[in-house]
């Protein structure tokens, strides 16, 4: 059965950080749409062990990388290979931008084998 979600009619909170996020836990991706108020940012980091999809819905910003700093507007796409540099900062406007990304699993603690 098909998940939809209309990222354009999201409720006003959380105003900062995943206002929504694939919640079936048998999948192979995973998905969230990140809000960023104006002016707040994601310090730039390594990212993890998954390439990652972004996608602009809403408002504008910055894109930090190793490579500089690119700016962001509703509708741009970028694809963040896994282990890069990436950072977000939010323009007047704030930012919301939804991430794809192949599922990473959790890591279990098991007990010793015999």
């Amino acid at each position: 059965m098909p998940i939809l979600t209309n990222t354009a009619e999201q409720p006003e909170q959380p105003r900062r950080g995943a206002v929504w996020s694939i919640a079936v836990p048998e999948r192979e991706l995973d998905s969230n749409l990140i809000r960023l108020p104006a002016g707040e940012e994601i310090p730039a980091h390594i990212g993890a062990e998954v390439d990652t999809l972004v996608h602009v819905v809403r408002g504008e910003g910055v894109l930090t990388t190793e490579d500089g700093e690119e700016p962001l507007r509703a509708g741009d796409v970028a694809l963040l290979p896994r282990r890069t540099v990436r950072g977000f900062r939010a323009g007047e406007g704030g930012l919301e931008y939804l991430t794809v990304h192949r599922r990473r699993r959790s890591l279990t603690i098991q007990g010793p084998r015999d």
